[in-house]
């Protein structure tokens, strides 16, 4: 067993490392505040998630991702005489599988979570999707509305920095997503890019998404850089907001502020995700070892939470919807067989007769994609975050040219 204590923004966490099914490991994490009610429960989750961020994981030689989506089970205690508003709140920002469980007594506000590995969840539906009523549950399903943005991450899995400008229409976003509610349960729909919030109607976006149906959970994922700009419209179309805040461009902090602000005004869940590393998954060398190819396929948790629909396909991960780009512009068209490969057969066209049986078929494929040769999965080598030169962007590089040299 391995254990660690670690303090985080003054509230102390207790983490150990405990043997779970199958050869696993899980994390049991505990922490305890002096604040009450959704202040409380604020610093509490915060707390958890720092405490399994891939900073503090590797420090202590932990490998594999665990997150707050990936828990098991909370036990809270509030020092409020209400457990059900708690017990509410946390089921709000928790997975549906997420045993949750609030009691009420004296003193400081405490939890005890138990977090296991991605992709390791008893519970979860990666290992065999089915249809029930007509449709599949997925755990999360993506669009990405517009494909540029106003960063250049290195390793973006998105590809945003080799792009071309490209906004989808409101009508085209309310189509895709009124096809695939017909075929799709989808538990958490993720508004995504490049930077959603370049969309010029993005409020009009939240809500013809809310009116196609696809899903009761919307969440928008955003660098920050442009939500002071948003408007009161915008929170009010919203359910969630991820903002990744990134260490190679910060979030200015009284805008992270105002958003919160905003987000306890309009009752919007909010997750700011401090992000200091990237995990790589393209890869410029083609993998020739099947075998590999198979163990990254079958291990990645990418290609159940990764979900989107591009250019009239469905993929289950964003490397198979930009292989074409990925073979322009990153290999430089060295691999020309898988670059006609994987744009002949690792998505699904959604004019594909009877489309529900074909997505459920290609969801469980046991065959791996053609884009897992270029592609580390989940596993993927973790990376300082930085930004690319135009230069680097120009040249096709995964990495900066001044640390690649370093």
């Amino acid at each position: 067993m391995i254990d660690w204590s670690t303090n985080h923004d003054g509230v102390a966490i207790e983490v150990a490392v405990v043997p779970g099914d199958a050869g696993g490991a899980k994390l049991d994490v505990q922490v305890a505040v002096d604040d009450h009610g959704e202040p409380a429960l604020e610093r509490l989750l915060d707390a958890l998630r720092h405490a399994t961020s891939q900073a503090e994981l590797l420090a202590h030689d932990i490998t594999g991702a665990y997150r707050v989506e990936d828990l098991l089970a909370v036990h809270a205690v509030v020092a409020d005489d209400d457990p059900a508003p708690a017990e509410r709140w946390l089921r709000r920002r928790l997975s549906k599988e997420t045993a949750v469980h609030v009691h009420t007594r004296g003193g400081r506000a405490s939890a005890r979570a138990t977090f296991v590995r991605r992709g390791e969840r008893p519970t979860s539906q990666r290992k065999v999707y089915a249809r029930v009523d007509d449709k599949i549950r997925v755990e999360a399903f993506e669009l990405h509305v517009v494909e540029h943005c106003n960063l250049r991450c290195a390793h973006c899995c998105n590809m945003s920095p080799y792009l071309a400008e490209r906004t989808l229409t409101v009508a085209e976003i309310e189509a895709m997503c009124r096809t695939m509610a017909t075929h799709l349960q989808v538990d958490v729909f993720k508004i995504m890019g490049g930077e959603p919030l370049l969309h010029p109607e993005i409020t009009a976006v939240l809500r013809a998404i809310r009116r196609s149906g696809i899903s009761e959970t919307i969440r928008l994922f955003t660098n920050g850089l442009r939500l002071h700009a948003m408007d009161d419209a915008f929170w009010g179309a919203l359910d969630e907001l991820t903002i990744s805040h990134y260490t190679s461009a910060p979030v200015r902090p009284a805008h992270l502020e105002a958003a919160r602000a905003k987000a306890r005004a309009f009752d919007v869940v909010l997750n700011v995700k401090p992000v200091g590393e990237f995990s790589e998954v393209m890869r410029a060398a083609r993998e020739h070892d099947d075998a590999a190819i198979r163990d990254t396929y079958e291990r990645c948790w990418l290609r159940h939470r990764c979900l989107v629909v591009r250019r009239g396909k469905f993929y289950m991960c964003t490397r198979a919807a930009y292989a074409e780009e990925f073979h322009r512009d990153i290999v430089h068209g060295a691999h020309p067989d898988d670059r006609e490969a994987a744009l002949a057969r690792d998505g699904v066209p959604l004019d594909t007769p009877d489309l529900g049986a074909a997505l459920l078929s290609y969801l469980n494929r046991a065959e791996p994609l053609v884009s897992c040769r270029f592609c580390h999965g989940g596993d993927g080598p973790v990376a300082a975050h930085t930004q690319l030169s135009k230069a680097d962007v120009r040249a096709g590089r995964l990495h900066p040219l001044r640390v690649r040299e370093a």
